[in-house]
Formats: C-alpha cells, structure tokens, sequence
C-alpha cells in the first residue's frame, strides 16, 4: 500500500494546455505535500508529450474524444472504476475531485475510509452541459443533475468553485467553501505589441455553439479594418466552417499556454460572450480568458462576471442578443486606443492586487492546512 497526502482527479489529462488551473493547483500543492494527479487522456496528446513526471501523475489511457458523448459516457464507468482502485492503492488523506463527473469514486472511497473530500465545482454540469429548455426529457435530466451535484456539494469536506455567484446556484450553500479563481500565473515582462494595419480581435475557448463565434461572423463583413483570430477546440465543424469563409477571420488552432500569451500579446481586445439560454451557469460564472485579458493589460468585451468588469473598469458589457451593441463595442474599441490603454492598464492593476495565481495560492493552502490538521 502506497501512502499520498493528496489525490486529484480530473477526465482530462491535467498537466497540458487544457487544464491550466488544475495544473496551476497541483504545483502549488507539490510544494508542501505529497501529491498524485489522476488524469484521462482525452485524446487531444499523447502520453510523450505530456508534462508526466513519474512520481506526481498517472493517465487513464481509454480515448474518448471531446464532443463524443456516447462513447465518453460508455467509458466513464471504467475511468471511475481505475480512479476508485488507484485511490485504494494510494490511500490519500485529502482527495481533490474536480467536477461531477470525478466525484462518484471519490465519494465512495472517503465514505468507505473516512477521507476528507474536496469537490471542486468548477462547472455546474447541468448548466453548462444539459440544455433545460429543449424537450422533457433533457429538462427532467437536467434537473436530476443539478439535485446530484447538490448532494455532492452539501457532502463534501470542502467546496471550491471559480465564482462567487457560483455559490448561489445551490438551493444550501455549504458551510465550507471558498472560491479559488482560474487565475494565471503572472507571466507578464513586458508587452511589446506588434503594430499593424487591422484591429485584432481575439476569440478563444470552445469552437461551438452558445460561445458568441457565430453573433461575431454575422457582423465582422461591415467592420473595417478589423480582424478576427480565433482559437480553441474544434466541437462544431459546420461553425469552423464558416470562420474559414470570412476573409478578416483566420483560425490559428488549438494553443498550447505560451502560443496562447503570445497571441494574447499581439492582440487588441478579447472577446467573452456566452449565451445563457444555451449554458445557463455562465450567468453565474467567470471566464478564463477574463482573467487572461486583465494579466496582460487586454480590455475585454463581455457579457458575464458584470460585477468585476465594473468594479475594476476593465472592458465593455454588452448584452449576447444584441448584434447592434456589440458591433458598436468592437468600434469603439477600434477607433479608440487611449481607451483600450486605460481598460487594460484598469484590468492589469486589479490583477496584480486581487485576481492573480498568488492570492488564489494563499487560499488554496490555507484549506488544505485545515483538513489536513483534522486528519491527524
């Protein structure tokens, strides 16, 4: 039997591109603790090219694309099952479970050995997966979700989210939770920003449906001098499609973290919108590339997490439905750059003084250091 002070799960791989804040956690836990990350690879790397250090991760190796629900869902089990015996193998003090989908094995495992059990909601599955107004069936299932998940919270040792209005989406908050930020890294030496002739937007996150890609093709033809680059993973071909039709559109792929930065860098303004009949969490949530754009001095034009977008004067709010006033946005923008300069420089001082990895460290840490004291 192997003994770990600290067990994270998480169905992706943890330690590439599309997992920075779990990434982010692990190594500041490494620092203090003895630490085993339990990952799935998704199929998007393979195994060599991951950061795998022998010691600190162990990869559940059944591919199931992203976007394929059916085999995703066929294979889940069997992922459950391989977390449920490695816990067994490693008897962790703390297990961190990221998301609905990694808590059920957990559960079970700190009922059965009296572990403590963070759950760490970083998406509410349902609102973020489950369409709620498309038929009876997805309606009825969704809210079957929403009553598991809230189980899950109310039973956990700890509950860590990314949003404070997170915490509001459950009918009992619990009395342990606590909110750590998808936050970067500072990673900012200085921005030395590439003049050209376009005004460049950038998109990044998901290609599909609900993320506000296809509201930005309909009104990119009329703006000049304006250019949309557009990154993430490919979950909608027909929508990758039409960015390819637009000649001021370019893809540029799916990033690692350092392209991502620098593309960030030779960027005007990032874009984050999302369509809460679609996604209904992100009414109550806070976007990566939020956070992103205040590290490195980019405005933002949005229409979620309006309390920080206000509080810190970083960006423009705009309301998804209305073409008319985000294409206004995107002008004024354009035709403004000692605004762009002021929203930045607003967004990169609230990061170094609130919204930064350091501060979401210090908290991470400090409740770690109590369940663990109660374990000994």
């Amino acid at each position: 039997m192997l003994l770990t002070d600290i067990i994270l799960v998480k169905t992706d791989p943890i330690m590439n591109q599309s997992s920075i804040r779990a990434e982010q956690i692990v190594r500041s836990l490494r620092r203090k603790y003895s630490v085993l990350a339990l990952g799935w690879n998704r199929g998007e790397c393979t195994l060599d090219k991951l950061d795998n250090d022998a010691n600190l991760l162990r990869v559940f190796d059944l591919i199931a694309p992203y976007g394929n629900t059916f085999r995703y869902l066929t294979i889940l089990p069997m992922f459950w099952t391989w977390v449920f015996i490695k816990l067994c193998t490693h008897r962790p003090k703390i297990i961190h479970a990221f998301n609905l989908d990694t808590v059920l094995p957990c559960y079970i495992y700190k009922t059965l050995f009296k572990s403590k059990l963070i759950f760490d909601m970083h998406d509410r599955y349902a609102m973020a997966f489950i369409p709620w107004n498309r038929g009876t069936f997805l309606k009825n299932t969704h809210l079957i979700v929403n009553s598991l998940e809230e189980k899950f919270a109310n039973n956990a040792d700890f509950l860590i989210s990314v949003y404070d209005k997170m915490f509001t989406t459950l009918k009992t908050k619990p009395r342990n939770c606590m909110t750590i930020m998808a936050s970067p890294e500072d990673q900012m030496i200085s921005k030395s920003k590439v003049a050209t002739d376009s005004f460049k937007l950038l998109f990044t996150g998901h290609v599909r449906e609900g993320r506000g890609l296809d509201k930005l093709l309909e009104i990119l033809d009329d703006i000049k001098n304006t250019e949309l680059l557009v990154t993430g993973r490919i979950e909608d071909r027909e929508l990758l499609k039409k960015t390819y039709e637009k000649p001021n559109c370019k893809y540029i792929g799916f990033l690692d973290h350092k392209q991502l930065l620098d593309l960030e860098l030779r960027s005007d303004v990032i874009i984050a919108l999302y369509d809460f009949n679609f996604q209904t969490q992100h009414s109550y949530g806070m976007a990566n590339k939020i956070l992103e754009a205040m590290m490195c001095s980019l405005p933002v034009i949005t229409n979620i997490a309006g309390e920080i977008i206000r509080e810190t004067e970083c960006g423009l709010l705009v309301n998804y439905h209305n073409l008319k006033e985000i294409r206004q946005a995107i002008i004024t923008l354009r035709d403004n750059p000692e605004l762009r300069t002021r929203l930045g420089n607003n967004g990169r001082k609230a990061f170094l003084e609130k919204y930064n990895w350091k501060t979401m460290e210090d908290r991470l840490l400090k409740i770690y250091d109590l369940l663990l004291s109660e374990t000994e």
